[in-house]
């Protein structure tokens, strides 16, 4: 198990501890929604390759979120049936929170390098939240 997404690469399990930051949330997110602005919440992003590939950007896997998500937010997260699934792009590694699905679709995006990353929301009608995903330094050993 490693703390560098760069190590998804070389076919290691790979966890990150970050900040979910709530920054925006549209109307379309109802009035419920609207109170988590400003939020933050620790999650932990577990990773696992299920094919190592010898390009990077060809790698992908399934994985885990843990931590405390609001329902606004989880209602976008993948049932037990369904497993989160990420893959990586150019210097990008996204995660789909729920896979195949049009509707309530949660995402995040990590940079390969370590640095900060983004999360978004989306519906049917378009996004509806976004924010930041912050690293947990404390986390690292």
């Amino acid at each position: 198990m490693s703390e560098r997404i760069s190590d998804l690469c070389n076919g290691y399990s790979v966890v990150q501890h970050v900040y979910l930051v709530v920054d925006t949330l549209t109307s379309r997110a109802g009035t419920d929604a609207q109170r988590l602005k400003g939020k933050v919440y620790p999650v932990t992003i577990n990773l696992h390759t299920l094919l190592n590939h010898k390009r990077c950007e060809d790698n992908s896997g399934e994985g885990a979120v843990l931590g405390y998500l609001p329902d606004a937010l989880t209602t976008a997260v993948a049932t037990r049936k369904q497993v989160m699934r990420w893959d990586i792009e150019g210097k990008m590694l996204r995660v789909d929170l729920n896979p195949g699905v049009i509707d309530n679709n949660l995402n995040f995006a990590l940079p390969m390098d370590g640095r900060d990353g983004r999360w978004s929301l989306a519906k049917l009608a378009g996004q509806i939240g976004s924010g930041r995903l912050v690293r947990d330094t404390t986390a690292l050993r």
